[in-house]
């Protein structure tokens, strides 16, 4: 008998949890995004083509996102691309235009295909690229690029590129926003944003559920957060695939962790969708021997992995075009009076689909790609007596798509039709297919042979073999050197060993079981493979920065859930030469201020360090409520000075805030600010605190004495508005000290008015002339300092040399 060749498409679909569960922020939009454009998408494609049959495959930590999205979308701080998508034009503030001008554009970028779907949009980028290498450097150009239309436009024409074509060619009011392509009204956006897209988001699990029922798919699950499950098994593991890999200082050994993912998978498929997994692509297609084994204790019946696992598993070369047919069917792992089948992908379809065919014209490929699948029908099917021959296309459902014309729709549909009308060729659900070949054969997993043979003759395609043990490995290389190995890699593991194992240490403290249970889910989170992925020098996001930001901010909310003081490596990048800040202007001579909270004048403070943060960085969502405009510093032979300007908009609300700056180096020392509504002009004399025991350090040629006062100076003025210094007409008081590493609390000179001025002797410090001095600063409720309003950086320190008396002869020079 002839039998067609079974074909079975695994289409992954997964996002990393992009939610900060602390403050419900969602610090990326992507779930949201590709919910618009891929998701519903895929799932309209095949069942416009009824005979194709396709396995859905899923991580929760996607499903969950894309149901908080659907359930919650009327929470217009979700993202901060859909808030200032909801935010009427006339209300959008300059902080705002800033986001827009530097995150829509770039998130557009990633092919022509994508951004020249709008061609107004293009032609608006094009603008904005034109000009970002001129003079027009600062924010207010940038802001005047554009008009209010314009703004308008980018806003709805970037939600719309993020909206399939079927979606927009099946609705009369999206086809007609792309048809007109520019001059869009507010009404046109707020039903775009409000209506339109909240409906296609809310389409997706009916329409799943539907190909669920019309046995059209099947649908397959990744471990919850997408771990490497041999990883967590094991981090020692990296090197067998690789014995030259460098490994983090403490090994990672939790294979509890590796079962609780996979549990937490099948439990979230039966509770949300009342479905039974019967399959796992394991994130990656990562896979050892203890993951395996854990995957038969969970009674999963199959998995799938990369065709160079096969080949190392079973040692045969799968470039040699004879030895193609090993793999074109499954195998099984028998292990412990249990098994579940194994398919291998064919990495050359795969890759052909998911980074060549986008250069090709759509019925090319597609054709290209039929032809390609007949060849290997040709060649098994002399040998395919049972009808076993299957061929794994397991690839990205999403990701590929803005790199083809149209979202790869006629791409698709040229596919999915000669597919359909080709005899030879048999699409199946991974199910499917076994239930067949189960039916077809009687056969007992305790009789499986062990693959093995003197030479490839021995082989017989129509047996099902045991692989006796699996080639610890990844579909990358068939190694784990992208997630581990790396400096930056081995940092983050010992990064979650160290918080893991804290929290374990905890577990007999009178913690709540619930803040415990929240917690313990934030290392869940943190064991997602997505994160590591951006460490290291083998690849790069161009947004690393807010990848790494959202791996640390999981791991610090462990400690804001339990209520503890978050460690300060935490709020330090991982990324190699991010730690270190700089400002944007650097000192370059002493600096003598009075410190009285005024600018007395332009020379002042005129050669300090000046700070200006990123209006988009930090947490997406804080940029719009900073306090915070500017951070100046600087010093002379004696003291160091700190100047610090405020928006005029949050000056009221200022009371009851304390302003904290925090040294590393040297170490636990902090300058406190306690912000409060009250008299001006209070002097406090600092010999009524406690001093250091060592009250002088000589620091060159000049001794302090630590017996400064501190005036506590409130400020008062008009009550602007706008964006410039501080000045209010509530008065607000400030009680400035300084507590020491040993929890000394010591008086300072401070003062705050039109800003707040400090002035530190560095006896105070301990620290003397050419030592480093590491300090980063942060806004927080006095009642409340675990709950950060604002930092600065938003991630790692300044980082300066105490300056000798030779400081300015030298910048001279210079």
């Amino acid at each position: 008998m002839d039998y067609p060749l079974n074909v079975a498409f695994i289409w992954h679909f997964h996002q990393p949890y992009y939610k900060d569960n602390y403050t419900s922020e969602y610090l990326m939009p992507w779930t949201r995004l590709h919910g618009t454009k891929d998701y519903l998408y895929m799932a309209q494609l095949i069942k416009n083509f009824p005979d194709i049959k396709c396995t859905f495959n899923y991580s929760p930590s996607l499903l969950t996102q894309l149901k908080d999205y659907s359930d919650n979308y009327e929470n217009a701080s979700l993202d901060i691309f859909l808030k200032i998508s909801k935010t009427k034009i006339t209300e959008l503030s300059a902080e705002d235009k800033i986001f827009i001008i530097n995150k829509f554009f770039s998130a557009c970028k990633s092919s022509d295909n994508f951004i020249k779907k709008s061609k107004h949009f293009y032609e608006l980028s094009l603008l904005l690229f034109s000009n970002h290498n001129s003079d027009l450097v600062q924010n207010a150009d940038k802001i005047n690029l554009f008009s209010e239309q314009d703004y308008i436009d980018i806003i709805v024409l970037f939600n719309l590129l993020w909206i399939d074509p079927l979606s927009i060619s099946n609705d009369k009011f999206l086809n007609g926003l792309k048809t007109k392509d520019y001059n869009f009204t507010e009404e046109e956006k707020e039903k775009l944003i409000n209506i339109k897209i909240p409906e296609i988001l809310k389409k997706f699990i009916p329409a799943i559920q539907e190909l669920i029922n019309n046995r059209q798919i099947e649908v397959s699950g990744s471990p919850f957060y997408h771990p490497i499950l041999p990883l967590l098994c094991d981090t020692n593991v990296a090197n067998f695939s690789n014995p030259k890999v460098s490994l983090p200082k403490n090994a990672f050994r939790h294979p509890e962790d590796a079962e609780i993912q996979i549990k937490k998978s099948i439990e979230y498929f039966n509770n949300e969708l009342n479905y039974s997994l019967k399959g796992m692509w394991p994130s990656e297609g990562s896979v050892s021997e203890n993951a395996v084994n854990i995957m038969i204790d969970n009674k999963l019946k199959w998995i799938a992995t990369d065709e160079d696992i096969l080949a190392n598993s079973i040692g045969i070369n799968l470039s040699n075009i004879q030895n193609r047919k090993f793999l074109y069917k499954p195998y099984i792992i028998k292990r412990n009076g249990g098994f579940l089948y194994i398919f291998f992908r064919d990495r050359s379809i795969s890759d052909l689909i998911g980074f060549r065919y986008a250069n090709y014209e759509p019925k090319n490929a597609a054709s290209e790609l039929i032809n390609y699948i007949k060849n290997i029908h040709v060649t098994i099917q002399d040998i395919n007596k049972k009808g076993y021959g299957i061929v794994p296309i397991i690839l990205d459902g999403e990701n590929a798509w803005e790199y083809y014309p149209n979202n790869a729709l006629d791409f698709f549909n040229y596919l999915y039709d000669g597919l359909s009308k080709e005899k030879s060729i048999k699409t199946v659900t991974i199910s499917e297919y076994l239930e067949s070949i189960e039916n077809n054969n009687n056969y007992g997993a305790k009789d499986l042979e062990d693959i093995k043979w003197n030479s490839v003759n021995d082989y017989d395609f129509n047996k099902l073999y045991n692989i006796p043990v699996i080639y610890p490995g990844s579909w990358i290389n068939h190694n784990f050197n992208i997630w581990i190995g790396d400096d930056e890699d081995n940092k983050s593991w010992d990064l979650l060993s160290k918080t893991r194992d804290w929290l374990v240490n905890l577990k007999n403290t009178a913690i709540k079981e619930t803040d415990l249970k929240k917690a313990w889910e934030q290392i869940y989170i943190a064991e997602g493979s997505d994160y590591n992925w951006w460490y290291g020098d083998d690849r790069t996001s161009g947004i690393d920065d807010e990848y790494d930001a959202l791996y640390r901010t999981h791991l610090s909310n462990i400690y804001r859930i339990l209520d503890k003081p978050i460690p300060d490596e935490y709020f330090i990048p991982i990324f190699k030469g991010k730690q270190e800040v700089k400002p944007g202007i650097k000192m370059v001579c002493f600096i003598n201020p009075t410190i009285n909270g005024y600018i007395d004048n332009y020379f002042e403070w005129l050669g300090s360090a000046v700070y200006f943060p990123a209006i988009t960085s930090g947490k997406a969502m804080a940029h719009s409520n900073r306090y915070i405009r500017s951070i100046r510093y600087g010093f002379n032979k004696s003291d160091m000075f700190f100047r610090i300007d405020f928006f005029k908009k949050h000056i009221e609300n200022l009371k009851d805030k304390e302003f904290i700056i925090n040294f590393l180096k040297p170490n636990n020392f902090k300058i406190i600010n306690e912000f409060k509504s009250g008299n001006n002009h209070i002097d406090v004399n600092s010999a009524d605190l406690n001093n250091l025991n060592k009250n002088n350090i000589n620091t060159d040629d000049h001794a302090y004495n630590s017996t400064g006062k501190n005036n506590i100076i409130g400020g008062s003025a008009d009550n602007d508005n706008g964006s410039g210094n501080a000045k209010n007409s509530v008065v607000i008081s400030v009680n400035s000290y300084m507590i020491d590493n040993f929890g000394n609390k010591h008086g300072i000179q401070g003062s705050f008015a039109d800003v707040l001025e400090l002035s530190v002797p560095l006896s105070y410090l301990n620290i003397n002339i050419g030592e480093n001095i590491q300090f980063y600063a942060n806004l927080s409720f006095q009642n409340n300092s675990l709950y950060e309003i604002e930092r600065i950086p938003v991630a790692g320190y300044f980082d300066e040399s105490i300056p000798d008396k030779n400081y300015e002869i030298i910048n001279w020079i210079v």
